[in-house]
């Protein structure tokens, strides 16, 4: 991280970097394209070239001439895909230290968000259990336009009070890298999932630690307030 702009506030990933939820994603894949299959909507190989919730979206593209088939079909995907969700964060545990960490930084005077392509039911069975410090949470259910688009971001930041070059985004995955870059938001990677740091230095991440707990000792140690 550079000096050349104070930290105000760190905007984390939820899944992944913050809640380790194992998540089916497969399944969750699946069940979105038996639905595209079933509304007579399915492109053979879109599964293997689109995110789960870009190919929910493929498919309300051809829905935006009918209104109301596409309120049925938005209905029926966000229920079927909060229906897997819902398995796995009823039981799911943050990553260890990281409550302690978050409040850390909140007592050191940092705003934190959150923002995830996770939903709000899902994200809350987790918080309901295992409460974190926060000042914005943005899921999927907030906003069309999710993460990697900058939407979801500059939204957080609207909430936060906060400029782009005075925060910090921190996930597990290339898209929050990408979120970030999108505003000019400083990036970090954590090592919690799947992305390793090679990848991250790839994507051109500002930081990579280990898990958040490293990250916001390097932050507090370095005073980076």
């Amino acid at each position: 991280m550079t000096q050349r702009a104070s930290l105000a506030a760190v905007i984390f990933d939820f899944d992944g970097t913050l809640a380790d939820t194992n998540i089916d994603f497969a399944e969750m894949r699946h069940r979105v394209v038996d639905h595209l299959r079933t509304w007579g909507l399915y492109q053979p190989g879109i599964e293997a070239t689109c995110y789960i919730l870009e190919i929910v979206d493929w498919g309300r593209q051809h829905l935006t001439d009918r209104p109301l088939e596409l309120e049925r079909y938005d209905r029926e995907v966000q229920q079927l895909m909060e229906e897997v969700e819902l398995v796995y964060t009823s039981r799911a545990q943050l990553f260890p230290g990281v409550a302690e960490s978050l409040s850390r930084l909140a007592a050191a005077g940092i705003k934190i968000g959150i923002i995830t392509r996770n939903c709000r039911r899902g994200v809350g069975s987790v918080l309901d259990r295992h409460p974190l410090p926060y000042d914005a949470l943005i899921t999927r259910d907030d906003l069309r336009n999710v993460k990697p688009h900058p939407e979801h971001l500059a939204r957080a930041l609207a909430e936060l009070e906060v400029p782009p070059e005075h925060a910090l985004m921190v996930g597990d995955h290339p898209t929050d890298i990408e979120v970030g870059q999108a505003l000019g938001v400083r990036t970090c990677g954590v090592l919690t999932a799947q992305t390793t740091l090679q990848e991250f230095h790839d994507l051109g991440a500002d930081f990579a630690f280990r898990d958040v707990p490293a990250l916001v000792e390097f932050i507090l140690d370095h005073k980076l307030l």
